[in-house]
Order: C-alpha cells, then sequence, then structure tokens
C-alpha cells in the first residue's frame, strides 16, 4: 500500500466521520447541518474511488474505480455552495443557481456512465493508475470550478462587509480553510497536466472538513479558532492512539505468521476507530440502563434531586425555594425530618426557613446563634456533619453541645451551605423512613445539592434586593411624573376657567339675555367637563390601579374598541383593515384597562390622518426568548398612513403632556404605555414623516407576577443552643 492509498483512505473515513459528527452531535437539524453533512458524504466517497485506483492491480479494476470517484466529485460543487448559502443566510438569493446545479449534477452521471467524461485509465509512475480526459472533461473542469468560486466569494464578501467584529474574524476562518480544503483538492488534476505533478493537496481537503464539521457542531460556527486549536488536539491524539495500536496488529501478524495481511490490517483500523467513537456513548448508555434496573429507586431520586438543583435556580421567591428545596429532599430520600435555616447576614442568628416533619408549632420561632457550636464546625469543615460519627469520634470539647442541638432538631445530618466562604444556611436532615444509613453517594450528591441551593438563594436575595430598588425608582420616577403633570395642570386648566370666570362676571348684567344664559351654559358645561375629563386622565396615570387581571381572547378586545370607533373612522375617510391571528393563547389582562390602551391609539391614529387613509390593525403571537422582556407575547399592531412622528419627537411621545395635536392633552400615551406596564408588557413605535406610523403593544402570555407580601409565619423563640 503506498502513502496515496493511505491518504486516500484515511481521507474517506474522516470525511465520513466529519459528517456523521455534525448530525449527531448538532442540538438542532437545520439546513446547514445535512448540507455540510452530504458534502462530506461526497467528498468521502471521491476519496474512497481514489483509494480504490490506488490499490487496483488491472485496468479494468481502476477503470470501474473512476465511476465511484465521480460520482462524488460531481455532487461535492453544488453541496458546498448550498452549505454556504445557508451558512450566510442566502439561501433565497442562489435557488436559482442552486437549482441549475442540481440539474447538471443529475445529467453529469449518464456523461459519466457513457465514457464521455473519462476515457479509461492508464498509469503513471510513483502514482498507479490514473484516468484519462473524456471529450467534454474540460466543460466538467469548469463546472467543477464555478460552484466553489461562487460560494468562496460569497465568503469574502461577507466577511469584508460585516460590521461585527467577532463574525467578521469567524468568516476570515471559513474563508481560509476552504480555500485550502478546494485548493488541496484540485491537486487532484495536476496529473492531466505532468504525470511528474501528484495530487499532493488532497489530505488539506479532508482535515478542512474534521475543523467545520466541530465548529458547526459544537461551537456553532462561533469560533473557529478554538475549534481549528480543538481539532489539531484530537488530530494528534488519534494519531497517538491509532499509530501504535496498528504497528502493534503489524508487528503480531508479522511475528506470528511471518508476512503482513493489508486487508486485516484495514478492518483492524477501522474496527479501532469504530469501537474509539461509539464505545464511550454505549458505555454510559448501558450502565445507566443497568442502572435502572438493578438500582430503580436510587436512580429515580438521584433524578428527582438532579431535577431540583437545576429548577431552584429559576426560583426566586426565597419561601417558595426554602420548601421546594425541604420538600423535595424529603420526599425524594424518604426522610422523616428535614429543615432548612438561614441567616440574613453573616453576623446574624440562623432562623428556620422551611421545614417537614417537625413539632414546632406555627407560633415557634426556632433560633440558632452564629456563635453555635454547630455553625462553628460547619463553617470550619465545610462538609456534611453525621451525628452517629460525632457520637462515636468527638471533634473537640464541644462535641456534646452539637449532638444536642442536631438532636433537638431531629437532624442525624446537617448539611453547610455556602456562598463567598460564608455559612448561609444550614440543611438538617432526619432518618429516612425505612431506617437505611446515608451512603456516600446520598452525601456527595446532596452535597451537590447544597451548593446549587446556595446559589439559588443569593440569587433570591438580589432579586429581592433588585424588587426593593426597582421600586424606589419608580416611586421616584412616578413623583418626577407629578411634578410635570403640576405644570401642564396649571396650564390646561387656566384658559377654561379664565371663560368661565369671565362669563361670570358679565352674567349679572346680562342675565335676562336668554341667548346669553343658554351661550354661557352649553360654554361653562363644556369647559367644566373638559376640565373633568383632564383629571380623570390625570388621576388614571398618577394612581393607576392594579390590574384585574383574568385570561382574555385579545381578538376580541381588540375587536370591541374597533367596532366602537368605525364610524368616526368613516367620517375622516379611514378605511380599517383587519389581520387577526386566529389560535391566538389567551392573555392575562384587565379587559377595560386595555380597551382604554387601543382606544387611545387607534383614536391617535385616525387623528393623524386629517386627509382619509388606512388604518391596519395586526394580532400575532411572538417570542422574545433571549432578549428583554424573556418569553412569549401577543402583539397587537396598530398602523396608519398619516403623517408620521418626527424622529426628535419619537423618544418624548411617552411623557405626560407631551402632544404636537392642536387638541388633546398629551396624556393618552403616557396613560396607555403605564397601562402595558403594569401588565408586564411594553410598548415599541415606529414612524416615518409623511409615510405613517405603527405601535406594537406586547402583553406577555403568562400570568403577571406580583410581588407576594412578606409575610410568613414566624415561630416562637426557642433557642436551640441551650
Amino acid at each position: 500500500m503506498t502513502w496515496y492509498s493511505v491518504n486516500y483512505f484515511l481521507g474517506s473515513i474522516f470525511s465520513l466521520l466529519s459528517g456523521i459528527f455534525v448530525i449527531y452531535r448538532g442540538e438542532s437539524k437545520r439546513t446547514i447541518q445535512y448540507t455540510w453533512f452530504f458534502l462530506c458524504f461526497a467528498t468521502s466517497i471521491w476519496f474512497a474511488g481514489r483509494f480504490l485506483m490506488s490499490i487496483a492491480t488491472s485496468e479494468d479494476a481502476a477503470g470501474k474505480a473512476i465511476y465511484v470517484v465521480y460520482s462524488g466529485a460531481i455532487f461535492s460543487p453544488i453541496f458546498f455552495l448550498h452549505f454556504v448559502s445557508s451558512l450566510l443566510s442566502q439561501e433565497k438569493g442562489t435557488r436559482a443557481l442552486q437549482g441549475i446545479y442540481y440539474i447538471l449534477a443529475v445529467l453529469w452521471l449518464p456523461m459519466l456512465f457513457g465514457h464521455y467524461l473519462t476515457d479509461g485509465v492508464h498509469i503513471l509512475p510513483n502514482i498507479g493508475f490514473y484516468e484519462l480526459p473524456g471529450r467534454i472533461y474540460l466543460a466538467f473542469f469548469l463546472y467543477f470550478a464555478a460552484a466553489p468560486t461562487v460560494a468562496i466569494s460569497k465568503l469574502l464578501k461577507a466577511s469584508l462587509t460585516t460590521q461585527q467584529p467577532n463574525k467578521k474574524n469567524q468568516l476570515k476562518y471559513v474563508v481560509y480553510a476552504s480555500l485550502l480544503g478546494y485548493m488541496g483538492g484540485a491537486t487532484s488534476f495536476l496529473p492531466f497536466l505532468s504525470s511528474a505533478l501528484p495530487p499532493f493537496g488532497a489530505p488539506i481537503s479532508y482535515f478542512y472538513t474534521f475543523i467545520i464539521a466541530y465548529a458547526i457542531a459544537r461551537y456553532r460556527l462561533l469560533d473557529i479558532d478554538i475549534a481549528i486549536k480543538r481539532s489539531l488536539i484530537y488530530a494528534l491524539l488519534l494519531l497517538v492512539l491509532l499509530v501504535p495500536c496498528i504497528a502493534l496488529v503489524v508487528w503480531g501478524q508479522s511475528a506470528a505468521f511471518g508476512t503482513v495481511s493489508l486487508s486485516f490490517s484495514i478492518s483492524t483500523l477501522l474496527l479501532f476507530i469504530t469501537v474509539g467513537f461509539f464505545f464511550p456513548k454505549i458505555r454510559f448508555r448501558t450502565e445507566e440502563a443497568l442502572e435502572r434496573v438493578l438500582f430503580k429507586r436510587t436512580m429515580n431520586y438521584r433524578n428527582t434531586l438532579l431535577r431540583s438543583s437545576q429548577d431552584m435556580v429559576s426560583i426566586v421567591d426565597i419561601n417558595a425555594l426554602s420548601e421546594n428545596l425541604v420538600r423535595t429532599v424529603g420526599k425524594s430520600l424518604g426522610i422523616e425530618k428535614v429543615s432548612l435555616l438561614l441567616n440574613s447576614h453573616p453576623s446574624a442568628n440562623y432562623q428556620l426557613e422551611a421545614s417537614v416533619g417537625l413539632d414546632f408549632g406555627k407560633s415557634d420561632v426556632v433560633v440558632l446563634p452564629h456563635q453555635s457550636p454547630l455553625v462553628d464546625l460547619l463553617q470550619n469543615r465545610r462538609e456534611a456533619i453525621v451525628k452517629e460519627e460525632l457520637e462515636w469520634v468527638p471533634v473537640g470539647p464541644q462535641t456534646p453541645q452539637t449532638i444536642e442541638i442536631m438532636g433537638k432538631l431531629g437532624a442525624e445530618i446537617s448539611l453547610p451551605i455556602v456562598s463567598k466562604d460564608k455559612l448561609i444556611g444550614i440543611l438538617n436532615l432526619g432518618h429516612k423512613e425505612d431506617k437505611t444509613i446515608y451512603s456516600n453517594e446520598d452525601l456527595e450528591l446532596l452535597s451537590t445539592l447544597a451548593n446549587q441551593a446556595a446559589i439559588a438563594i443569593e440569587n433570591a436575595r438580589l432579586y429581592e434586593n433588585l424588587k426593593q430598588s426597582q421600586d424606589t425608582l419608580r416611586r421616584a420616577d412616578r413623583l418626577s411624573s407629578l411634578g410635570l403633570l403640576t405644570a401642564g395642570l396649571a396650564h390646561e386648566i387656566r384658559n377654561p376657567l379664565v371663560a368661565i370666570r369671565t362669563f361670570t362676571q358679565l352674567l349679572p348684567e346680562r342675565y335676562n339675555d336668554a341667548e346669553f344664559r343658554e351661550g354661557f351654559q352649553g360654554l361653562a358645561l363644556k369647559e367644566v367637563d373638559r376640565i373633568c375629563g383632564l383629571i380623570n386622565d390625570l388621576l388614571s396615570f398618577a394612581r393607576p390601579s392594579k390590574p384585574n387581571v383574568a385570561p382574555e381572547a385579545i381578538n376580541d378586545v381588540v375587536e370591541n374598541i374597533t367596532r366602537i370607533l368605525e364610524t368616526q373612522a368613516k367620517e375622516k375617510n379611514v378605511a380599517i383593515f383587519r389581520e387577526f391571528s386566529e389560535n391566538l393563547p389567551k392573555v392575562w389582562i384587565d379587559r377595560e384597562q386595555m380597551k382604554q390602551v387601543f382606544m387611545n391609539l387607534i383614536l391617535n391614529a385616525i387623528q393623524a390622518m386629517q386627509q382619509g387613509g388606512s388604518l391596519s390593525i395586526a394580532t400575532r403571537s411572538v417570542d422574545r426568548s433571549g432578549a428583554d422582556p424573556v418569553g412569549e407575547f401577543v402583539q397587537v399592531e396598530v398602523r396608519d398612513t398619516g403623517i408620521g412622528i418626527p424622529e426628535d419627537n419619537l423618544q418624548h411621545i411617552f411623557d405626560p403632556f407631551f402632544t404636537s395635536k392642536d387638541e388633546g392633552s398629551g396624556l393618552g400615551l403616557a396613560v396607555s404605555h403605564q397601562i402595558v406596564q403594569e401588565h408586564g408588557g411594553f410598548v415599541t413605535v415606529e414612524s416615518t414623516v409623511g409615510k405613517g406610523t405603527a405601535f406594537f403593544v406586547h402583553v406577555p402570555v403568562a400570568k403577571p407576577v406580583r410581588p407576594a407580601a412578606n409575610g410568613r409565619a414566624q415561630l416562637n423563640e426557642a433557642n436551640l443552643s441551650h
């Protein structure tokens, strides 16, 4: 077997494994993964054909291997183009070119088997059998070169035009790797120019596939630099492990039989690679299956505790977190008594936060001083303390007091909960219901759970502090807004009051004038109604009531308001178009408050189209995962074709009393914004002067979370240190 044979054999194996690796390890099956798999598969076929040609012993066998070679070579260019298009999210722009290439690839197959593409084989020095170009081989070469040229130019253009530094660096690596890979593959055409030019660059091709495959599956092409380093490490490890093994196999054959079998050596190498790839996965799955059968109970509580440790981090209420922890541990391990003591700061005492199975009444307060022997021992040892071990092997003069405290807590084991080198809590566990002892595995798992609990407790406390800070900022912001409201109120009320005062002064002199009295009455009532409406709007903003939420269909709420305002829209020559998505999830809203929001937005849109126009109202479901705020929302879009809002005014449209209209108090959008925020949602706006404005109201599907009252049942003071 020549160097070329080994090279082609390894290239076929590595290319195929790269494609399988991407499909197997990829978290989501996307187009980029599938196109890469097919590219690796086509490359693997090409290498396999070259390998078969290199070991062929007859012209007939080499001629048949040509079909394998070019079956892979025909499809490699289109798969590479499709892969790059999906990588750059440009599939729509290259769809026509891809279609043409797929058609050409299919048409090349009959040309191959009809001997138009190649014309048999001949022997080259130091290479062996190699194909002779056929009548249309030049056309195939142009076909083979065009797609990679287009793809690499797209990669190069994207790397030069992107404004994101990380993306630019990532694409730069992809460009370099692609150039090296296809330049290496292109050396397979060198023997057509001269028999002295062997296809020396083939190894680069499959090394390139290995690098990109690892990047797609492990890093989603987010850090090619890391992928290259990891790939080099993997390649070196593979060589370090496989070379001694195959050398040992060859030596063993030579020593035992006096000869070396090529087929046996290759089969053994394949076996080594297969076992190395699949054994770790089979091993862990087999162990897990056996544990489920033989240690079903242990697996169940282990899985429960692991899930609990993951879920704890998402609980931000300290009371709910504590109750969840003690109940989960007690139920999973079948423990009769479980308690959790926490302190609020390092010098504070430890108070009972939650318990299961203890006899303390709701009127009891269980306090453990921070100078307690149990606290000192846990703070120093940072590991679980077993009461039975203390009884057998005392650890100091205060051991009896420690045992007594644990006895009062019903604890056989006390676990420290440590955060930032500070003991912030103690988890106490009593006897198991079946009276079995705690194994080392139990203690290790519980210690891991305690570490997770420490993180979750700190998160909950940080969240509580953040909520308090937000409430303080919100009150300060409310006071600031009320200052603006007061200034606006004086200006808005002064004009109608002046008119009423003037008419009141003239009334005694012109009381007998019926026309004056009727005009005065109408004007006064109109101005008083205006003042009342203004004050109601002000109160609505200054003291917005908490939403009385219930699950509602948003389409019904929007449709009710739209029907009410259709008459006004017709008077303004405004056409209303509805685009309501069906099967939307219900949202938790205060129906009346949200009616006010949509009424304000629709009225503003109608008033913005003095010469008529169109008003589009649409509803849809949107997902804002990974953004702020996070979660699923129902979006209501109100889009008009009015005059638009100047860019300078966009940042002020939700300010109280800000308005660009001749009429109106400028409170509608401020109140609407406040209501949506109270529901846990948000409002965004897009506007172009002369073309129109679109408001987007986002309402969360989940029920709004209200801060729970901080009133937990306190227990009587019973100092456990005595």
